[in-house]
């Protein structure tokens, strides 16, 4: 395995509009392809077929570039705003009159050299190598003891600014910012970029924290959250002097949320990328231990049955439709999905499935022959189908084969993430010394379930068996 992060090369400013133009191209000639079968009533001939999955793979590359180009832009933005010492130093001159380059700025907090040093630190005195001044002076800044056996790593808190961080993730924005708050609870510990780049493993190998309600919780005792039913209860004209008739008593219920320990399992690291560059072990390491963790949430997140693990989404929602064919979706059975969820939750709904379902379903027409999926045109929006938006989620089922969930509907936001709002870091030194490797262990507490009062706000297309 190549354990040097390689840098990220951004796309030039100047090739982003030309990429835009590129993907609007190959959105049409994704559309004429599927004319072309469509039309003939059939299904791609032999040459059509590569050409067809070069097209959508094209389009979906195009879309990956035009994303981290903008995002290399936005920190592009960020750097020109930032003061002229970007690693934190504070060049103020010292009482005796002489600046001190090498004193790292102590005002307003910690800098990211700092927290990035205070990591590399305990990391290095975990595995008994020397430390330098600076390490010493980055852990005693940041209140970190370099000989305590967890290193505690706080995530971001609170519904709306993980939906303020998600945004920005979408629209390919570096999201630095956003992590300030949790410096109550040790945020001053941990530089920014490794919060910032957990989060996004997190986001990109876990598709549905990107639509799903994430809550934060402090502690990880079970959380008991109420539900209720009132849709059977209307109100009344009420005559003068009449009393008020006694109707049934809402339907209470209760979704209890549990901690299910997660873990990344062993990440080796050699020795000298602890000795180098702190920003690279901070960077080696969220990446990691994000994908590692947002793998496995994945899977449990969306097909979880919710014994001992998450109760996943595809589990938790309710049948809307079953197709006519085993190995066939027909576009009136995507609008009957729609169509089956109550109109209240509509307005917030989207459509969720994997890529290869989505690449069958870029053929489907409505009655008058328009295509139900429609590329974006809005930078960081997403494509849709009917209007509605799509997220691509790889747990779900791969092939329009009989029996299986293909694709799921409704409002997303009911289904809810529960994080306890830390990721323990461990280091295991003995097990991997003969290697000149030192081995991290991460842990997470988490779970997820569907708030369904039994109105059923998120439904589900499952092919004939």
């Amino acid at each position: 395995m190549d354990l040097e992060v390689p840098p990220t090369v951004p796309a030039p400013r100047a090739s982003l509009k030309a990429k835009r133009e590129e993907r609007a191209g190959l959105a049409i000639k994704i559309r004429e392809l599927a004319d072309r079968a469509n039309d003939g009533g059939r299904d791609f001939t032999a040459e059509e077929k590569p050409e067809w999955e070069r097209v959508n793979a094209d389009y979906d590359r195009l879309t990956r570039e035009i994303d981290l180009g903008q995002r290399a832009e936005q920190v592009e933005r960020d750097m020109a705003a930032a003061p002229d010492h970007p690693l934190g130093r504070d060049d103020s001159e010292t009482r005796d009159g002489r600046g001190d380059p090498n004193r790292l700025r102590s005002d307003a907090g910690p800098s990211e050299e700092t927290r990035a040093l205070a990591l590399q630190g305990w990391c290095r005195a975990q595995s008994d190598l020397d430390l330098t001044e600076r390490h010493v002076e980055a852990l005693a800044a940041c209140h970190i003891n370099p000989n305590q056996r967890a290193y505690r790593i706080p995530l971001l808190i609170g519904a709306h600014d993980y939906r303020q961080f998600r945004r920005a993730a979408r629209q390919g924005r570096e999201s630095r910012a956003l992590s300030a708050f949790v410096n109550t609870l040790g945020g001053y510990t941990v530089p920014q970029g490794f919060v910032t780049d957990l989060e996004l493993a997190l986001l990109q190998w876990t598709q549905l924290r990107g639509v799903c309600d994430v809550m934060r919780t402090a502690e990880g005792n079970d959380l008991p959250w109420p539900t209720v039913n009132d849709t059977g209860n209307k109100g009344a004209i009420l005559v003068e002097t009449q009393n008020v008739a006694l109707t049934e008593q809402p339907l209470f219920g209760q979704v209890i949320f549990h901690a299910y320990k997660y873990t990344s399992n062993l990440v080796q690291v050699p020795t000298e990328l602890l000795q180098d560059s702190a920003f690279n072990l901070a960077a080696y390491l969220a990446e990691l231990l994000g994908i590692r963790i947002g793998r496995i949430q994945a899977d449990h997140f969306t097909t979880g049955s919710g014994a001992s693990q998450p109760n996943g989404l595809v589990n938790a929602a309710t049948l809307g439709i079953t197709t006519a064919a085993p190995a066939a979706i027909a576009a009136d059975e995507l609008y009957n999905l729609k169509h089956s969820v109550d109109p209240a939750y509509r307005p917030d709904a989207g459509w969720m499935f994997h890529d290869q379902v989505l690449l069958y379903l870029k053929k489907l027409k409505d009655g008058i022959g328009r295509y139900l999926w429609q590329s974006s045109l809005a930078s960081g929006d997403p494509d849709t189908i009917d209007g509605d938006p799509i997220t691509i989620n790889q747990s779900m089922a791969n092939a329009v084969a009989s029996a299986n969930t293909t694709v799921v509907y409704g409002n997303f936001q009911k289904y809810k993430i529960r994080d306890v709002a830390e990721i323990r870091l461990l280091k295991l030194i003995e097990r991997y010394a003969d290697q000149d490797m030192t081995g991290f262990v991460a842990f997470m507490r988490s779970d997820a379930n569907l708030l369904d009062a039994a109105t059923h706000p998120v439904k589900t297309l499952q092919q004939h068996a």
